[in-house]
């Protein structure tokens, strides 16, 4: 009976191992890297930076899409020691779970009417899945980031 049960128990690892495997790309789980709280929203709402500085609202304008430049607005509202206008704002596409970002395709972010309110253009997705937008800010004494989860669609 014992050798049946640990047969069983190991046709189960097996097929458990087979069935991640065959759910995986570039060999990484889709979930690896990433918190199971995260949650992705088409509206995805303010996030808190790292150390509170900034609170960073995002909306797309078009996208996300794999294959086009798609285009965001960003709304920054400084807390503390924080202020605006921000002297450097970069914008990473981040794709965690295969370590990889868009390659040589960097997204361009111009200020636009309020002080907090910034265009991001360029936002370049390679393929579908969950990508994170990493957000560094700095004022020229407060340096902060943020990393946004963005759920790509399968187009």
């Amino acid at each position: 009976m014992r050798a049946h049960t640990l047969s069983m128990f190991a046709v189960k690892v097996i097929a458990v191992t087979i069935i991640a495997v065959t759910n995986t790309s570039c060999g990484k789980a889709p979930s690896a890297g990433r918190d199971p709280s995260d949650s992705v929203e088409p509206h995805q709402g303010a996030w808190l930076t790292a150390n509170g500085s900034y609170e960073v609202d995002l909306e797309w304008e078009s996208g996300p899409q794999t294959g086009m430049d798609n285009v965001a607005r960003l709304t920054v509202v400084p807390h503390g020691d924080a202020t605006i206008p921000l002297q450097n704002i970069s914008v990473t596409p981040w794709m965690t779970v295969h370590g990889h970002g868009s390659g040589n395709v960097q997204p361009v972010v111009v200020r636009e009417g309020e002080a907090g309110d910034y265009r991001v253009s360029n936002i370049f997705f390679v393929m579908s899945g969950p990508w994170d937008l990493r957000i560094e800010l700095s004022n020229g004494r407060v340096s902060d980031s943020v990393a946004i989860p963005v759920e790509v669609p399968a187009t």
